[in-house]
């Protein structure tokens, strides 16, 4: 036997299976910045970190994570923010390669999933390179969207490039 479905229910059904993205909330210099979920693989405290003479300011130097060395970029630099606060910051770390690299924020706030109709395009004066990729809303709060692995590739292209 066939359940007749009322327009009300079909309309929340849909609601509820409309495509979301998964978030990683985040601060950066004062400023509120969401990634995809699937672009981190891990978020480790803060460590002592050795900077690395003639590096960019984008890179804040290099960790020893569990026997690997790490190089861990500066957010902060990257975005146009003031600098990454080593001392209490967090470190997320995406893929790059065979490896990982690092990427230095000031907190983590919260995962969220977004419906597709929350984001936008990227706001005027975003930074170069694709790095500030969208806006997405969050609550009644506009969060930048972050492309982490444009922002490594980024970073990582100018160092090899100079």
């Amino acid at each position: 036997m066939t359940e007749a479905v009322a327009p009300e229910e079909q309309l929340e059904n849909e609601e509820a299976e409309a495509p979301t993205r998964r978030l990683l909330v985040f601060e950066v210099g004062g400023d509120v910045f969401a990634t995809d979920m699937g672009a981190i693989r891990e978020i480790v405290p803060s460590q002592p970190v050795t900077r690395l003479p003639g590096a960019p300011l984008t890179v804040s130097g290099l960790i020893n994570l569990r026997g690997a060395i790490v190089t861990v970029l500066d957010s902060g630099n990257c975005l146009g923010k003031p600098p990454w606060r080593r001392s209490g910051g967090l470190v997320l770390l995406a893929g790059y390669g065979d490896g990982v690299v690092g990427i230095g924020i000031d907190d983590v706030r919260d995962i969220h999933d977004a419906k597709e109709e929350q984001f936008s395009g990227a706001p005027d004066g975003a930074p170069a390179g694709g790095i500030v990729c969208g806006v997405v809303e969050i609550g009644s709060e506009r969060v930048l969207l972050l492309d982490v692995p444009a922002m490594v590739r980024d970073v990582l292209g100018q160092q090899e490039a100079g």
